[in-house]
């Protein structure tokens, strides 16, 4: 995948929001009149955005993961380990402390996640 193509939509609406437009072979028109972001500027948003989506793609990924344990702390939970899993919770929480990346296929490296209870 390749993250300028994925990204060039995004970085022109976040550059020019609320405007109506379309790209050939990346020269971008707006249909309003609009002046359309520089090259320069189109390149520097999706840096920006490429940069950004290891730790989003983890965040989204560890809110799937919270959500899925979200139920065990009711206070009513029937298990005998609840504290383990505040701890591992916590973990998940902490975990965007870790530094991930890429790897070619966009899939995320670098990050040890926590391994849930069992029950």
């Amino acid at each position: 995948m390749n993250l300028n193509d994925y990204f060039f939509p995004e970085a022109i609406g976040i550059l020019r929001p609320n405007t109506q437009w379309y790209s050939i072979k990346s020269k971008v028109t707006f249909l309003d009149g609009t002046i359309a972001p520089t090259e320069a500027e189109i390149q520097a948003k999706i840096e920006e955005l490429t940069a950004a989506e290891p730790l989003r793609l983890l965040r989204e990924q560890r809110n799937h993961l919270l959500q899925q344990s979200d139920w065990r702390m009711v206070s009513d939970y029937p298990g005998a380990n609840q504290t383990e899993w505040q701890t591992y919770r916590q973990s998940l929480r902490d975990i965007t402390t870790q530094s991930p990346s890429l790897d070619s296929n966009g899939n995320l490296t670098g990050i040890t996640w926590p391994t849930p209870p069992t029950d």
